[in-house]
């Protein structure tokens, strides 16, 4: 009986004990939110060989950079990253500095923002003069525009970079510039792959998404994309990722990127495709599927649905001036003006490519 009582003595100061240096420990540290999970604008530095970038913007090469930031919990963070740039033909016409492509080391982006995150497109500012920021800041919410309409589209995260050059002494600016999600993880939130493949037919594509994908194009007045193909042989399509299923069956779903030659944007060195029947950059033109024309109503009432969450993304973003504010808010809005009339869909569709459906036999 004694043995019994100091055994269950043992075990009730062994609970008891446990139960002590359980509630004193301290709490375990969450995780930060993943890149495109939080909204806010992400501050970093960017260190890397800058005169030599710009000055070898052709060369395909890789150069050795470190990116810096303080995440949630106060903490300063550094994670090496190899700097290279793309995007060549914007900056060869007009640019005074290229977009970049950011590969993150694979140890150091462990348990911070960028875990998981491979590689990284960013787009950066054109020009060295802030009067241009406000391009690449309608281009971001162009991105988050069709967030709101579609899971198949990219998501984006806004940045605030200092640059500094690792080489030389130079004074180090601060640029508006934005991160665009892989389309490999776009792909994987929606169970499906990227396809790679040099062209497709229309009829593959999912009619209600790709009804969406030609509304959105309508609403920021693009026509510099293609869901076909592309000048690259190798993979389909300009300015569009295709993703579907791995089986190679099935519909395929077009998502839009690159949105910088748009009314939306309006850049001053953007102009229209010389093959189409339109003069100014902010001219729209509905360029959707005959064979998708049933999907256009209700591709009509999501947008609708939308338009107040769309225009919050312009009346709420501080970066934007009130004149180029109040300028974006009327684009849209002539948007609106025709998606509000009674025949909205017969006028769009009115445009339409390829072969309308055959009608019921009666």
């Amino acid at each position: 009986m004694r043995n019994t009582c100091h055994a269950l003595a043992f075990f009730a100061l062994a609970f008891w004990l446990g139960a002590a240096a359980q509630e004193n420990s301290p709490e375990p540290t969450p995780k930060p939110s993943k890149l495109f999970e939080a909204d806010a604008t992400l501050a970093i530095s960017l260190h890397g060989p800058w005169r030599r970038i710009l000055r070898d913007v052709t060369d395909p090469q890789r150069y050795d950079g470190s990116l810096e930031f303080t995440d949630t919990a106060g903490q300063r963070q550094t994670i090496s990253v190899q700097i290279g740039t793309r995007g060549l033909t914007r900056l060869e016409q007009v640019c005074d500095f290229p977009p970049l492509k950011l590969w993150f080391d694979k140890q150091q982006r462990k348990g911070t923002a960028f875990r998981g995150q491979g590689s990284l497109k960013m787009v950066t500012h054109c020009f060295t003069s802030k009067r241009y920021e406000s391009y690449y800041v309608k281009e971001f919410l162009g991105y988050r525009i069709y967030n709101l309409i579609s899971p198949y589209s990219f998501r984006v995260r806004a940045l605030e970079v200092t640059y500094h050059d690792s080489e030389r002494d130079a004074r180090p600016f601060t640029r508006f510039a934005f991160l665009i999600e892989d389309i490999d993880d776009v792909a994987k939130r929606n169970d499906l792959v990227k396809l790679e493949v040099p062209e497709i037919h229309y009829t593959r594509l999912h009619p209600a998404q790709t009804s969406n994908y030609m509304l959105y194009q309508y609403l920021i007045g693009n026509l510099d994309w293609s869901v076909l193909s592309s000048r690259d042989p190798e993979e389909c399509c300009h300015n569009t990722k295709l993703v579907g299923s791995d089986t190679g069956t099935g519909s395929i779903y077009p998502v839009p990127y690159d949105l910088d030659s748009t009314g939306l944007v309006d850049a001053h060195y953007a102009g229209p495709p010389d093959n189409l029947p339109v003069r100014d950059i902010r001219q729209r033109l509905f360029r959707g599927f005959c064979l998708h024309n049933s999907e256009v109503p209700p591709a009509i009432e999501r947008y609708l649905a939308q338009r107040n969450d769309i225009v919050a993304l312009f009346q709420n973003e501080p970066r934007l001036d009130n004149r180029t504010r109040g300028d974006t808010l009327r684009y849209i809005e002539d948007f609106y003006r025709v998606l509000r009339r009674s025949d909205a869909a017969e006028r769009l569709t009115r445009t339409c490519r390829g072969r309308a459906p055959a009608a019921a036999a009666d």
